[in-house]
């Protein structure tokens, strides 16, 4: 299967098909990078406002204006058992096989699909019309409001698509101007705070505008949008296997953008001879030994653990800000006995910050039981955030790194390590 999709050492199309089916664009003549608009940046075009933002909005990162990229889509040493991505298929093996293309040809090529993407796929008149469809669902409930409304209801009476009305109530849901009433969440109505104190189709823009969104802010939004001043390098694959990766992050760095780089932490000498760094440096903590972390990640090279820890070694002395990152699969590598070894590594290590983020169980994470040949249910895995919010509580109690900052819709919680707490974590330059 996977020794198709690449013929005298260039990717084929074959391989470029499997992935533009979905929101991927892959980018470059040798076809190893990419780019991929996540769910926040959708989130943000929506109302134009930072609560519409990711977790890295602590960091000054603003979700409508973050180019989600790799430049090493389909090469990574690990098979880890939480990866969102289909490494089943689309993963070509442990190390960079293909001619790399030049940083310059792939970033231009990379902002030039995010504006298309933008313009073509995420457009103006979506939001915009959202905008209209919203007051307009909450004015008819508002009319009908002894009535329980479903999408295909609202659909009928307002006669736009579900697809639409989908979209629009799931953010009045989430505003909690509308709630359901049962377990279908298919079914709504008004807010009680609505019913009772709003009487007129105006004083529902009004409320619109003050809480959620203006067309101006929309409007706004996507203008910004086509100017991505942030790289988050982590969308696949391990991006420093990519052979240019310096060149890669400098060319960021003349467009006057910032950088992130996610690593998993196996490759110390490609650290070490990063330069420039990145803004900020992400390594990721799979596990607090190396039995766990054969589980979780299914190394596909030797010493992964070892490397792992040589990576942690170099943290202290690194330049750029630092963030070690568990990403965190319930009843496989986080729980209160494995607190303690956590501590010790991140005590060790002394990054700016430690991060406890739930992994997401979203398209090929579904298949966690099957990759773990496991017969629990794949709910078991899913860390709800009131387990990882106890965890994370015990943790700062423990450790005495202070917990600066969390984000329930992300399940995310961040810890000042090597950091003053009192200082803004944001950051201002490239």
């Amino acid at each position: 299967m996977k020794n198709r999709f690449i013929i005298n050492n260039r990717i084929t199309n074959e391989f470029v098909e499997t992935y533009t089916k979905t929101t991927y664009r892959i980018v470059g003549e040798n076809k190893h990078s990419s780019v991929k608009p996540c769910h926040w940046l959708e989130q943000r075009l929506m109302t134009g406002r930072n609560n519409r933002n990711c977790y890295k909005e602590v960091f000054g990162i603003q979700s409508h204006r973050c180019l989600q990229n790799t430049p090493s889509l389909p090469f990574c040493n690990h098979q880890c058992v939480f990866c969102w991505r289909d490494i089943e298929s689309g993963s070509l093996g442990s190390e960079f096989i293909v001619e790399p293309d030049e940083p310059k040809l792939i970033i231009d090529e990379m902002i030039r699909h995010h504006r298309d993407i933008i313009e073509n796929h995420l457009p103006l008149r979506r939001y915009l019309d959202n905008y209209e469809i919203m007051i307009d669902i909450l004015y008819y409930m508002l009319l009908n409001n002894h009535q329980t409304h479903s999408r295909s209801s609202l659909s009928n009476n307002i006669h736009v698509s579900k697809n639409k009305i989908e979209r629009a109530t799931t953010l009045l849901k989430s505003q909690k101007y509308i709630k359901t009433t049962d377990q279908s969440l298919d079914n709504f109505r008004l807010e009680d705070d609505i019913n009772c104190c709003i009487d007129s189709r105006n004083e529902l823009e009004v409320l619109i505008n003050r809480v959620l969104t203006t067309p101006d802010e929309i409007i706004q939004a996507h203008s910004e949008a086509m100017s991505p001043n942030h790289a988050a390098i982590s969308l696949d694959g391990e991006p420093l296997l990519y052979p240019k990766i310096s060149e890669f992050v400098q060319e960021f760095k003349n467009r006057n953008m910032t950088t992130f780089i996610v690593t998993n932490g196996t490759l110390p000498e490609s650290i070490q001879n990063l330069d420039p760094l990145p803004s900020q440096l992400y390594i990721t903590l799979p596990a607090s030994n190396e039995i766990v972390y054969k589980k979780v990640c299914r190394p596909m090279i030797k010493n992964g653990w070892s490397k792992i820890m040589n990576t942690l070694d170099l943290v202290d002395s690194l330049s750029c800000r630092t963030l070690v990152r568990l990403t965190a699969v319930k009843n496989l590598n986080l729980d209160d006995k494995y607190l303690n070894d956590y501590i010790k590594i991140i005590e060790k290590a002394n990054p700016n910050f430690f991060e406890i983020k739930g992994f997401t169980l979203q398209a090929k994470a579904l298949l966690i039981n099957q990759r773990l040949k496991s017969d629990n249910q794949v709910q078991d895995y899913f860390p709800e955030y009131e387990y990882l919010e106890h965890l994370a509580l015990k943790f700062e109690e423990v450790s005495g790194f202070p917990l600066i900052y969390r984000n329930k819709p992300s399940r995310d919680f961040l810890f000042a390590v090597n950091w003053d707490p009192n200082k803004d974590p944001k950051i201002h330059n490239p």
